[in-house]
């Protein structure tokens, strides 16, 4: 774990990826959206939380009404919004904290050592 805190870019890459397996494999709904359901002359479209894993065909039975599957589902704006922050935003929040961390422990370093070698020469 330790080699992996070393390299942010690789970490926030890895929950980027892990994040993006997970909501596409296992039916968790919170993106906003609509589903629209066909049903011969029947058309009915409802406004509700849907899961990544509806695009894959993963889960629908979840979100079927009546026994009636949905003929396809579409994010609303605020759902793409929130796509982006989960699946974008929250591996680069990771990736900073851990290049900001790794910096500062490297200044606090340096500035140690800088303290002891100024200590030792007025010695």
């Amino acid at each position: 774990m330790k080699k992996l805190t070393e390299k942010p870019m690789l970490l926030g890459l890895l929950v980027g990826l892990f994040l993006l397996i997970l909501c596409a494999l296992v039916p968790i709904p919170m993106y906003d959206g609509m589903i629209y359901y066909d049903q011969g002359l029947v058309h009915l479209q409802l406004e509700s939380k849907i899961a990544l894993s509806y695009y894959f065909g993963s889960g629908l039975k979840g979100a079927a009404v009546n026994g009636i599957l949905p003929s396809h589902v579409e994010l609303k704006p605020l759902g793409y919004v929130l796509f982006a922050l989960i699946h974008i935003g929250l591996p680069a929040l990771i990736t900073i904290r851990f290049k900001m961390s790794n910096a500062r422990n490297a200044y606090a370093k340096a500035s140690a050592e800088e303290q002891k070698t100024d200590s030792s020469s007025n010695e």
